[in-house]
């Protein structure tokens, strides 16, 4: 999703939503979630990666915690856990209700 602008992950997440059972269903993301207390062991690639994203796509960026908020419930899954791995990217995992 760090390759599309909001907009974009908002009409992707809608057909997600559309294409999913309404009470068993969920969406898995494997994605950048950028720590705003700069706390993560991976804070300056997380940046990295942002100027990567505004340099080689049309809109492309890596999101914080609440630019996932607002892109998950916005495109229809009002519930999200994130899943911090030892790695760059966390799990989201993102619920319609």
């Amino acid at each position: 999703m760090h390759d599309w602008n909001d907009e974009d992950c908002v009409k992707i997440l809608q057909n997600s939503r559309k294409a999913i059972p309404e009470k068993s269903g969920k969406v898995i993301l494997v994605d950048l979630v950028l720590d705003t207390q700069n706390n993560a062991p991976f804070d300056d690639m997380g940046l990295v990666a942002d100027l990567v994203m505004v340099a080689h796509t049309s809109g492309g960026k890596e999101r914080s915690e609440n630019e996932w908020k607002k892109i998950l419930k916005d495109g229809g899954f009002p519930r999200y856990k994130i899943i911090k791995i030892p790695a760059l990217p966390s799990i989201i995992e993102a619920y319609p209700e």
